[in-house]
């Protein structure tokens, strides 16, 4: 019984993951699933990392319009208004991409494309557009969220990631009241690393209109470090919710060294045949008085 017990979950690690180690299945965009890892308030860009592989068909929003933990959704978003009060984008990902690989805003690329232009599907008499997100130079968040094709604005389903980069005035996520502050939305959290506000005020613009322009440092030794040796998931979001790991400028690079992490199912697996072997031995050991 134990060797056909055995034998089905072998049969079954290797149908998930393939012979000799294939690539894992793509899984759903959760949160976590990427980090923004740089903003230019200035051009309107950022750019974000993949954290997990992603899966081709996903659909993924960007938005800057703050949450409002008191109404439950972003400011200004209404049946009406697909934009709310600021603005939305939306990316697609027309083959998987790989864990590690870096996307900027606006630029298509060989596995994703973007839709900054058109009418937002699903609005009520509204005619608001998909556009590059306008960042406020001296407080704003990008959001990262999935929703409905319809006004998904008003209609999110799930939450990914959170940044909030402001000013002296505007420090840290708040209750979304205006263009300038935002919330941290639900699944999301400051000690889950998936949602982030720059501490570092030279990371601010000010009220006079000074922009700024960050993005994560390549040579900062904590990053540096994961290049090396490859860093997990956790490891990386740690380490790009620290400010200090952060330098002026957009990251220049295309891709970091993400380490693959395991699945539940191959954890289960692993859990199973583990308590097989055990089993197997305990029952050939033979005592002797």
């Amino acid at each position: 019984m134990l060797s056909l017990l055995k034998a089905a979950a072998w049969a079954l690690l290797i149908l998930l993951f393939g012979v000799g180690g294939g690539k894992r299945l793509e899984a759903a965009v959760t949160a976590s699933s990427l980090a923004i890892v740089g903003y230019d308030d200035f051009h309107d860009s950022f750019s974000m990392l993949a954290l997990t592989p992603l899966s081709a068909g996903e659909t993924i929003y960007f938005t800057n319009n703050g949450w409002s933990s008191t109404l439950g959704k972003f400011n200004g978003a209404d049946a009406s208004q697909g934009a709310g009060n600021e603005s939305l984008i939306k990316l697609t990902l027309t083959q998987n991409v790989a864990k590690g690989t870096v996307i900027f805003s606006g630029t298509d690329g060989a596995g994703w494309a973007w839709t900054k232009s058109g009418v937002i599907p699903g609005q009520i008499g509204g005619s608001a557009v998909f556009s590059d997100l306008s960042l406020d130079y001296e407080s704003d968040q990008i959001y990262a969220f999935q929703g409905t094709t319809a006004n998904p604005l008003l209609n999110p389903t799930s939450f990914i990631y959170a940044l909030h980069f402001g000013s002296i005035d505007y420090p840290f996520f708040s209750d979304s009241e205006d263009t300038l502050t935002g919330d941290i939305p639900p699944g999301l959290s400051l000690g889950a690393k998936n949602a982030f506000a720059h501490t570092h005020l030279t990371f601010h613009g000010d009220a006079d209109g000074n922009h700024s322009a960050w993005g994560l440092n390549p040579s900062a030794p904590a990053v540096a470090a994961l290049q090396t040796s490859g860093g997990t998931q956790a490891q990386w979001l740690a380490v790009i919710a620290d400010s200090s790991n952060w330098a002026e400028g957009l990251s220049g690079l295309s891709s970091f060294n993400v380490t693959p992490e395991p699945s539940r199912s191959l954890l289960a697996l692993g859990g199973l045949l583990a308590v097989l072997n055990r089993r197997k031995r305990s029952n050939s050991m033979v005592f002797v008085w």
